[in-house]
């Protein structure tokens, strides 16, 4: 407490009290012994109350730390709750997806098949158009032949009725058209009263092979005769062993 000037007149008057005799000497080493005790006392109390504070700042920092571990644990479980409950929609929605799907399944089966159909339909289709065309080109073939004064057998075989019923629509209709038109045009042929007996005969649906037409783009780049065609053009190139007997004719 800073009371120095009242410890010096305590020790002054101890003393002097302790040589005069009255006091005893085992009364005085107690009083001693009472000092150092409380000296040490006092130690302690000041180290416990250091360490009492370091062991309060640990204290609140593990208090703080437990806090935040707290608020990460209360988020995480949030964060934790709001994925479970966004898988289990996704799952939902899944299995609607899925239902959804397989009644749309026999309607792709029947789709798939009026596509199959169709296609059949398109290729038949195409295949008709050309027999209509080729027939088309073979009876102008034909008339043009007719019109230049050839003559043609219009004589009808007995299996000609039953290839009429064979024939499509389209290709019964180009036939009767193509008989009335050789009937109207074309100069009846007996080959009996022919005196030709090598002529040939020609059938009502045979048609001419047309024109060539087309030119050989490589004209232009053929500068002389080929080589293959000169007597030196040819030379043994390989000989292969094929037999061993001789070639007889």
């Amino acid at each position: 407490m800073g009371m120095m000037k009242t410890l010096e007149c305590f020790q002054t008057e101890w003393y002097k009290m302790m040589q005069k005799g009255v006091f005893a000497t085992r009364s005085c080493w107690i009083c001693f012994q009472m000092l150092t005790q409380n000296q040490t006392l006092d130690t302690e109390i000041k180290s416990l109350r250091t360490s009492g504070n370091l062991q309060t700042g640990q204290g609140s920092k593990a208090k703080e730390a437990m806090v935040k571990l707290h608020k990460e644990r209360d988020f995480h479980r949030m964060h934790h709750k709001r994925v479970a409950q966004e898988k289990n929609k996704l799952i939902n929605d899944i299995k609607k997806l899925k239902e959804h799907y397989t009644s749309y399944e026999p309607l792709l089966r029947q789709l798939h098949e009026k596509y199959e159909t169709v296609l059949r339909q398109k290729m038949l289709i195409s295949l008709e158009r050309d027999r209509a065309v080729g027939e088309a080109t073979g009876l102008q073939a034909t008339l043009r032949n007719l019109e230049s004064g050839g003559k043609v057998d219009c004589t009808v075989k007995i299996g000609e009725s039953k290839n009429k019923k064979e024939m499509g629509p389209t290709q019964k209709a180009i036939q009767e058209i193509r008989e009335k038109e050789l009937q109207e045009r074309v100069t009846i042929y007996y080959p009996e009263k022919d005196s030709n007996k090598h002529a040939e005969k020609r059938h009502p649906r045979d048609s001419d092979f047309p024109p060539d037409t087309k030119v050989n783009p490589r004209l232009t780049q053929l500068k002389g005769k080929s080589s293959h065609l000169k007597k030196d053009g040819y030379h043994l190139s390989n000989t292969l062993k094929a037999h061993e007997l001789a070639v007889s004719w």
